[in-house]
């Protein structure tokens, strides 16, 4: 009798045929929903972390670091998991806060704040204070960069559209051009 195998994922045992081995994990996975959201979750981490790489590397080369100090980390990534309120209390989540990336764009909107507190507030201090209060900045302006993504999406759905709609003109402009040609064709008459 085969050996059951369980699967991280959903935690039922089943039988090593019916799995699929990942060789960087080194687990077995059932063959479908599994196996699909396993590989999902995996790129979803790792552009995650290509977002806050991006982020990070940002914010050292605007304060002029070496290291970001572990609380604005902290500050940083309590922001990306989001809280929610239940019975009065605050409840971490996961993944619900806005992403790196926009936080990346809104820390660019507000760059030249920031770079004018810096110099004339801060008197050009990087300590967790002085890098706590840039955030602050930032975070004023997430509406501003999540309105702004927003707008580039439907702004790049109606350019898709509008080529769409352009090849199908060109499409049936061409198919009229030949059915012209082919009415116009004498070689039937000679």
């Amino acid at each position: 009798m085969a050996r059951l195998l369980k699967c991280p994922r959903c935690g039922q045992c089943d039988h090593k045929e019916n799995m699929i081995y990942d060789e960087q994990t080194k687990r077995h996975y059932h063959q479908l929903a599994c196996y699909d959201n396993m590989l999902k979750d995996r790129e979803s981490t790792r552009i995650e972390n290509e977002q806050w790489d991006a982020l990070y590397q940002y914010i050292i080369k605007l304060h002029d670091l070496v290291v970001l100090p572990k609380g604005n980390i902290t500050r940083l990534k309590d922001l990306r998991a989001g809280y929610i309120m239940k019975n009065g209390k605050q409840v971490r989540q996961w993944r619900t806060g806005p992403d790196f990336s926009l936080m990346l764009d809104a820390y660019k909107l507000a760059e030249n704040d920031i770079k004018w507190c810096i110099a004339n507030k801060l008197d050009n201090s990087n300590d967790i204070k002085a890098i706590n209060y840039c955030m602050s900045i930032m975070i004023n302006k997430l509406n501003e960069a999540n309105d702004r993504r927003k707008r580039r999406r439907v702004i790049e759905k109606q350019k898709q559209k509008v080529s769409l709609q352009d090849k199908e003109i060109n499409i049936n402009i061409n198919n009229k051009v030949n059915i012209i040609n082919d009415e116009m064709d004498i070689t039937g008459f000679l």
